[in-house]
């Protein structure tokens, strides 16, 4: 599997913190038409079919952006060589493992005599890492496939439920005035206003019981702004609250929750589009994806993925590499779980139930 390790240096090695994805996108696209795929980019991602025009489609699909590297990296992130069966570097572990050995199984799909009356498309998306765009841009300009495996650092555990993110806001109002005349002119301080309400806002705000899988839902206070100069007393406080939601909760949910708890803001949903998923864990497409992994049963995720944008459609969540890794200083994964993942995704390409379940 030499080949397959070199092109997962060559992918590290070609930065792509989320919006610069560009360079890799070029690299990536150039490899599938050599490999003879019908190659499309969707922004700075890349899509690549192959397969009969009218079957069903089934989607492998990850991402080719990073996070930015962190001050706290012992090396260049991107001057990458493989040490010991570990390969260190920004985005190794997440998630271009999965990109790698998704882009190799997909060639050796298409070296073989078999079809299994699917149609195959390899997406590599841009922004995942940001704002997931990219699958968006890929989804208006292919549509959506029939059924799909997202790749990520799982560790080959099949994830068949995900939480959503919802992202809330909070605003208090009140009254400005200059600072030097806090004394004897009428104000009301909405930051402190703020400060008061959140001070009793728990750590940890739990809703409802928890899900089977994904575990219970929960809303944290994580960014709080108020005022833009020192000499002014601020007359609007906006805090930001994040809503990771098991498939059993939805954003209305949340916001009424929370509502209650800062009873003297304006409290609403900013964002909702990022959705729970779930495929039954008894479909057809779940079980295919547990016995090309060789596990018993799926698990839920807690974190976000391209996953949550395919709505109605059965997909799971597995890759090679561990999720704790994710977006650490000196990020790795090895070459065995590499090798693993190709597996993978090899396997389940024969097993793929799509012609008859999608």
């Amino acid at each position: 599997m030499d080949a397959l390790a070199r092109l997962l240096r060559e992918l590290v090695a070609i930065p792509s913190p989320s919006g610069e994805e560009a360079a890799l996108g070029d690299h990536v696209a150039e490899r599938l038409r050599k490999a003879g795929f019908e190659v499309e980019r969707a922004g700075d991602g890349v899509v690549a079919e192959a397969g009969p025009e009218r079957a069903p489609v089934l989607m492998l699909c990850s991402h080719l952006d990073t996070v930015p590297a962190g001050a706290a990296w012992s090396a260049d992130p991107w001057r990458v060589e493989w040490k010991d069966d570990r390969l260190i570097g920004l985005g190794a572990n997440d998630a271009k493992a999965s990109v790698a050995a998704m882009l190799m199984a997909g060639e050796h799909w298409l070296a073989g005599a078999a079809r299994r009356g699917f149609r195959l498309r390899l997406a590599f998306n841009a922004l995942e890492e940001t704002t997931n765009h990219g699958m968006e841009e890929l989804l208006a300009s292919r549509g959506m496939p029939d059924a799909a495996v997202i790749g990520e650092p799982t560790d080959l555990e099949v994830v068949n439920a995900q939480s959503g993110l919802a992202v809330l806001e909070a605003e208090w109002s009140g009254r400005s005035c200059h600072a030097a005349h806090v004394g004897r002119v009428e104000h009301e301080n909405a930051l402190l206003a703020a400060a008061r309400d959140l001070a009793h806002f728990p750590p940890c705000l739990t809703l409802g019981e928890p899900h089977a899988q994904c575990g219970i839902s929960t809303v944290a206070a994580t960014v709080l702004h108020a005022g833009d100069r020192h000499n002014k007393v601020p007359d609007r406080a906006i805090a930001t609250l994040d809503a990771r939601l098991a498939p059993d909760v939805d954003a209305e949910r949340a916001l009424a929750e929370v509502q209650k708890l800062l009873p003297n803001a304006t409290v609403r949903v900013r964002s909702a589009r990022l959705k729970p998923f779930e495929t039954p864990a008894a479909h057809p497409w779940v079980h295919a994806a547990l016995q090309a992994a060789g596990r018993s049963a799926p698990i839920g995720s807690s974190t976000m993925s391209d996953m949550a944008l395919l709505q109605g459609i059965p997909a799971v969540k597995c890759g090679p590499g561990r999720t704790e890794r994710s977006h650490t200083p000196d990020e790795f994964v090895t070459r065995e779980e590499l090798e693993a993942g190709f597996r993978f995704y090899a396997r389940f390409l024969e097993l793929a139930p799509v012609a008859q379940h999608a």
